[in-house]
């Protein structure tokens, strides 16, 4: 007769291991540097109206009295569109640089007078330029003044739209690596390659999300392992995820800027690098006309040229025997 409660086997090893379950990941902690001793310079971050709803919601931001008008920064985890990019804001405020955020706003100063008074200039939402400001932004950086864009996947055309005077330009699709990720296929593992003042110090990156940029001159500061893959191609290589070209800088990825990711790998020391890039570049030469090159307000017509007074009507003259209705 069988028992009808029988003894179980004793498992020989514990079916839940966290050390075999749980993917490593990369370093975490460091702190933001900066080499250079510029002295102050003016950066002006573009972030774009819609940039709020993926970095920080919509949570009031703190109002900050300055000399010539209100500015507006986030504390810790308050959120708004600064907190994404405030890892390097933060950072340049700190070593004596002054930071002005542009949002496209239509009842704001405009990008180009803001433009004609700086010194560098980031964006992190190229699609939201208008092509007035886009023209702005390529002067400026034709004329020597340093400049930062960083570009997501979904943005290629915009990407090459505004670097495409020094070369630059975008791809469709989006970078993952099966292989070399921090625990996320998405989450692409990037190195340095050459020398040059982004790569300064930096052995490994990570890009939660990393679009493929090129440049027709230039080098390409930090590229991907040859286990990443092309969304649009599946085809397996090594893949330019950064760029620079003269006074301009392009990443396909902006999540690195964020307070979350800053510190992962040597993200903390590229953010740095980027930093010293900015301010460290010639004093651009650029003049967008009266007024940063903005138009007249839409609340004041300008009045016509010519006699201020109106002119007297003439008396109607009769017609001509001739102009008569023919019946």
């Amino acid at each position: 007769m069988l028992d009808s409660n029988p003894t179980p086997e004793p498992v020989a090893d514990d079916h839940w291991q966290l050390d075999t379950v749980t993917p490593d990941g990369v370093d975490e902690g460091g702190t933001i540097d900066m080499e250079s001793t510029e002295s102050s310079n003016t950066v002006v971050v573009h972030l774009g109206q819609g940039a709020g709803s993926a970095l920080g919601g919509t949570t009031p931001l703190l109002p900050i009295e300055t000399a010539d008008q209100p500015a507006e920064a986030d504390i810790g985890t308050l959120g708004g569109t600064e907190r994404g990019v405030s890892p390097l804001t933060s950072t340049l405020v700190e070593n004596g640089h002054e930071v002005t955020f542009y949002r496209g706003n239509p009842t704001g100063e405009p990008l180009p007078s803001l433009l004609a008074d700086a010194d560098a200039f980031v964006t992190t939402s190229p699609g939201a330029l208008s092509a007035t400001d886009t023209d702005a932004v390529a002067s400026f950086a034709e004329a020597g003044g340093r400049t930062l864009i960083t570009s997501d996947p979904g943005t290629a055309g915009a990407l090459t739209e505004l670097g495409s005077p020094v070369g630059i330009y975008g791809e469709a699709g989006y970078v993952y690596d099966m292989t070399n990720n921090d625990a996320n296929y998405l989450s692409v593992l990037v190195e340095s390659s050459g020398s040059s003042v982004l790569t300064d110090d930096v052995e490994e990156v990570v890009f939660r999300g990393a679009a493929r940029v090129g440049a027709a001159s230039g080098s390409e500061p930090f590229t991907t392992a040859e286990t990443a893959q092309l969304s649009t191609t599946r085809e397996a290589g090594t893949y330019g995820v950064a760029v620079h070209s003269g006074s301009v800088a392009a990443v396909g990825d902006s999540s690195f800027l964020a307070p979350d990711n800053a510190y992962h790998a040597d993200n903390n020391v590229l953010i740095g690098n980027l930093a010293d890039f900015l301010v460290t570049g010639e004093n651009p030469d650029v003049s967008f006309g009266p007024a940063g090159g903005a138009g007249p307000s839409g609340g004041t017509p300008m009045p016509p040229s010519g006699p201020t007074g109106p002119s007297s009507p003439s008396p109607p003259s009769d017609p001509p025997a001739n102009e008569t209705s023919s019946g």
